[in-house]
């Protein structure tokens, strides 16, 4: 088919109709952003009338194991249309490996991809055959999405997390699935009108205009922050990735609101939002005094934080949580407030689950692998100077995380609950596994705690000595390196003297526990217990939930789909 657009010249009338038109297309692409939201309240909205109409009918709760509630169990929970949406929401929910690499879940690629057609179809529809109207239209299409782009990356008021009752890091991955669609656009943009500079011959002359070198500077701009938002360039140095980012989210929308005034409302709008959120998140942020500890045998470091009775008691009541960490002045390496050593300190807020909150003392408890990072590189510093006594400034943020939302999932809605932990991923499975056995006895909780070192499985014994290696339901195993390089890219098969000194303790004072550590010198068999606890009883509804290495929560997911797609009740994170 033969390219029909042409660089007619039109009339100023017709001028005044193709921005009319422009700016209609752009107000319809963005107020179609908003349609998943209100679909999404919309549904809450009519589930919970349709709970609250329930609950006045129902008398009682029955006990989970009682023959009235697994006949109930099994006469909702083998329906077709219940299975088949369970089979698609497993579908979607897997990731696409491409010769190795991961390219994302299914969801993002899917619905990415049908909202780029959906975006490139308002593009071309309307414009006839004026080159310049497709041109600019595809601008303002791409500019239109930058509020809801800006709004996806928020963390605190985050609406669309709260409207799919979902955390911010799970709604990030919209944001990076927008963003490369906004930034398709843009290029096609930049790049028809480039070719239209080179067919007419006057790139020379627009080379000199500034309108011009502001949509290159802009161009550039996205081009650098999506090249160092792969993942590749991620792993390899976090702080180039989070700075470029950081920048240029602050800049392009001053670039672009001079580039060209048309797009002027929605740069106000996504700079507007960036600017609030930030201001918010500031004025939350508790400067607490914190004290370090060094684990023994391992390259973690304890950190004990008090806070505010007020966020001691929301931590409390949303176990897994995680805090965002931030380094005040007075904790910094150097005095010097100009220092590179002190600046990089500017910008970095670190997520770090918490381990165990104490109502009496009001003190979150944090756990911190050393990394090469500044901010657990500044960890070990102030634990190496045997400064554990000694109190520092630290700020805490929070809480945050999907686990918020976990009062669901805690309740009766199912029967049997496995955690999975590798490393410090017990951070977050032990505290909602102490909050199941707490309030929820009568659901059936297994712990499964991987760990590379002995001394990696040390730091809840101070305070949870007997609960843990005394807990038949917590199964302790020491791995290795079976689960692949640590979270420093090294594969560690040996531990050193404290941790075996600190096995050998664990083996003497429970020699009692068939789970101690010791006993489960080996990798877990993760398949055996998967499918042991689907098949104990076919009405029982299972919960799984996994925090560990990527190896670990891909083989879980490998297990638990054979089940899945059975039509089987599951819930993996």
């Amino acid at each position: 088919m033969a390219w029909s657009y042409s660089f007619a010249e039109i009339s100023d009338a017709e001028k005044h109709a193709r921005r009319l038109s422009l700016d209609s297309y752009g107000l319809y692409a963005q107020l179609s952003t908003l349609l998943p939201v209100a679909i999404a309240l919309i549904v809450r909205l009519t589930v919970w009338f349709s709970r609250r109409e329930s609950a006045q009918s129902v008398a009682y709760d029955a006990v989970p194991t009682s023959p009235g509630a697994k006949f109930i169990r099994e006469s909702t929970t083998t329906g077709s249309a219940a299975r088949v949406f369970r089979r698609i929401s497993w579908y979607l929910g897997g990731d696409i490996y491409v010769a190795g690499t991961n390219w994302g879940r299914r969801d993002q690629l899917i619905f990415g991809s049908l909202w780029t057609i959906w975006l490139v179809f308002l593009c071309f529809v309307g414009t006839g055959n004026d080159y310049n109207h497709l041109t600019k239209k595809f601008a303002a299409i791409g500019c239109s999405q930058f509020p809801i782009q800006y709004l996806l990356s928020l963390k605190y008021l985050n609406p669309v997390a709260y409207a799919f009752r979902s955390s911010h890091e799970e709604v990030n991955r919209w944001h990076r699935t927008l963003g490369r669609i906004v930034y398709f656009l843009l290029a096609v943009h930049a790049v028809l009108y480039s070719n239209k500079f080179v067919q007419m011959g006057v790139v020379q002359k627009m080379s000199t205009n500034t309108t011009v070198l502001l949509g290159l500077v802009g161009i550039i701009s996205m081009t650098l922050l999506n090249t160092t938002a792969l993942a590749a360039v991620r792993e390899y140095s976090y702080r180039v990735f989070f700075a470029t980012h950081l920048s240029v989210a602050m800049t392009l929308p001053v670039v672009i609101f001079f580039h060209v005034h048309h797009a002027r409302l929605s740069m106000i709008e996504a700079l507007a939002v960036i600017l609030v959120d930030i201001g918010v998140r500031k004025f939350y942020t508790v400067t607490a005094q914190a004290s370090l500890q060094s684990i023994p045998g391992a390259d973690l470091v304890k950190i004990t934080a008090t806070v505010s009775p007020e966020m001691a008691a929301q931590f409390k009541e949303s176990p897994g949580a995680h805090a965002y960490v931030n380094v005040p002045p007075t904790s910094r390496p150097s005095a010097n407030p100009l220092s590179p050593s002190n600046l990089v300190f500017e910008s970095i807020y670190s997520p770090f689950t918490v381990a165990a909150v104490s109502e009496d003392s009001w003190e979150l408890t944090l756990v911190a692998r050393q990394l090469q990072g500044p901010m657990t590189k500044n960890f070990g510093r102030l634990a190496s100077m045997g400064r554990a006594a000694t109190r520092f400034s630290l700020g805490i943020e929070g809480p945050y995380g999907v686990a918020r939302y976990f009062p669901q999932f805690l309740g009766f809605k199912f029967d049997r609950v496995l955690l999975f932990a590798g490393g410090v991923g017990a951070t977050f499975t032990l505290p909602i596994y102490h909050y199941l056995t707490r309030e929820h006895p009568l659901v059936r909780t297994e712990m499964i705690w991987a760990v590379r070192q002995p001394g990696e499985a040390t730091w809840p014994t101070s305070e949870l000595r007997g609960s843990i290696l005394d807990d038949d339901r917590v199964h302790l195993y020491l791995t290795g390196n079976d689960f692949g390089p640590d979270d420093n890219g090294r594969a560690d098969n040996t531990s050193g003297a404290d941790g075996e000194i600190e096995l050998d303790d664990m083996q003497r004072d429970h020699r009692r526990a068939k789970h101690a550590a010791v006993s489960n010198h080996r990798r877990p068999d993760l398949k055996k217990i998967v499918d042991d606890a689907f098949r104990q009883g076919v009405e029982d509804r299972v919960a799984i939930l996994v925090c560990g290495p990527d190896a670990m929560a891909r083989e879980l997911r490998e297990y638990v789909g054979a089940w899945a797609k059975k039509g089987e009740r599951h819930l993996v994170a």
